[in-house]
């Protein structure tokens, strides 16, 4: 027996329409007739560049700027909080970073320090070391009322000790400065 083979049409159209839009697609990138109106630009871009572009259809110009800003600058103030017997003051500070990650810092008050700065810090340096001294006597009194606590008793020896020069230390500062008018 004899068949015919069978022709199936609709694979035949298929495959011809898929083929004719394959054509005109390369047609269509291939010929100059698709022309964008403006440039295409590829500026370089990273975490310290800025750039401006202004196109049109008759031409288009760049401003385009490496390493910008080259020094960062930020201004904060700060609360200077003082101790028992002062006034609270306020203090502005100037930090400014380059690209390294370098910081330096300038005081816009008191940048300078006067001879009167100088022996002020060297009184309550010395009010410092006389208040440890006083409260560590102060604490070592202290010491034997917590002692007899089971278990932890020797730790918070150590802790009454501690505070007490801690809070004498400050206490002795601020005496001291405030004698000497600072």
């Amino acid at each position: 027996m004899y068949s015919r083979p069978r022709k199936n049409w609709g694979v035949i159209a298929l495959v011809s329409v898929l083929g004719l839009s394959n054509l005109s697609l390369v047609n269509t990138l291939v010929s100059h007739k698709f022309k964008r109106p403006y440039p295409n630009l590829n500026l370089p871009v990273g975490p310290y560049t800025s750039y401006r572009v202004v196109a049109s259809e008759k031409g288009y110009s760049i401003s385009y700027k490496a390493n910008d800003p080259k020094i960062l600058a930020r201004t904060k103030l700060v609360d200077d909080k003082k101790g028992l017997f002062k006034k609270d003051s306020k203090l502005s500070l100037r930090e400014t970073y380059t690209m390294n990650s370098e910081s330096s810092s300038q005081q816009s008050e008191g940048s300078v320090m006067t001879d009167k700065d100088i022996a002020c810090i060297k009184v309550e340096g010395s009010g410092n070391a006389t208040g440890r001294v006083v409260g560590a006597s102060v604490g070592v009194k202290a010491a034997p009322m917590v002692s007899g606590i089971p278990i932890v008793g020797w730790l918070a020896a150590g802790l009454v000790t501690m505070f007490a020069q801690d809070k004498a230390s400050e206490v002795g500062g601020d005496i001291a400065k405030n004698y000497n008018d600072c």
